[in-house]
């Protein structure tokens, strides 16, 4: 019961913070927190460190627990990254794909499409979209790169949870490269998959503000190089 009210707590609070309800900077005091809920002060503790654990609070001198902020140059140099391994592992993978790893990618896809409209979006998301792309990585048959790709896919992971997955194409993005790796496609995968991992960082940005030229991230997206989306209406 202890363990269920804990889960509870901190499904709410990353809830809120993913959302925008709480923002970054924001104060997080415990005790205020447990008279909203209705809750004694432990569970709420407990969900805290695991926020914690996350990345999404930390504690400050004078101020205590606050709502975390995104490290734009951090996420930009995991990006850059990403955008190289990838597109490497996309190369390899393609032409190996067997008609099992096709029907695994529909299945995960389609769990993927039905969870976006349940309570737990974001953690549904983290798990299918994690489980679709490796499962085109890991027929490269290169265990180095996708150890490297799945240690940068935990980094991004940790930013994406600032953040309302609901936001974005994300889905639109996986039927894209779905329907590319059933035509063979490896070029259109490519593009899709850069595409994907470029627009949670743009994102990020503040209306008007682009990636820095020269930056690592600059240099790998090369021609995808673009400016924030427009804002939704």
């Amino acid at each position: 019961m202890h363990r269920r009210m804990a889960d509870q707590v901190y499904e709410r609070l990353r809830e809120q913070i993913v959302t925008g309800v709480r923002a970054p900077g924001d104060r997080l005091d415990p005790t205020e927190v447990a008279e909203a809920l209705g809750v004694s002060r432990t569970p709420v503790r407990e969900a805290v460190l695991r926020l914690d654990a996350d990345g999404l609070v930390e504690r400050q001198p004078y101020r205590g627990v606050v709502v975390s902020g995104i490290d734009l140059t951090a996420a930009a140099d995991v990006a850059a990254l990403r955008l190289e391994l990838e597109t490497l592992a996309v190369r390899a993978a393609v032409p190996r794909l067997t008609d099992d790893d096709l029907a695994r990618m529909r299945e995960v896809h389609h769990q993927l499409e039905e969870a976006m409209a349940g309570d737990d979006a974001q953690e549904a998301f983290r798990r299918y979209n994690r489980e679709f792309h490796l499962t085109i990585y890991r027929a490269a048959g290169a265990p180095a790169l996708l150890r490297l790709i799945e240690d940068l896919s935990s980094q991004a992971e940790r930013v994406r949870l600032h953040f309302d997955v609901r936001r974005g194409r994300a889905v639109g993005d996986h039927a894209d490269i779905l329907t590319a790796c059933e035509a063979r496609d490896t070029e259109a995968v490519v593009a899709a998959t850069r595409a994907h991992i470029i627009e949670p960082y743009l994102l990020m940005l503040s209306p008007g503000q682009s990636v820095l030229a020269g930056s690592l991230l600059a240099v790998a997206m090369g021609a995808d190089l673009v400016g924030p989306p427009e804002p939704s209406a």
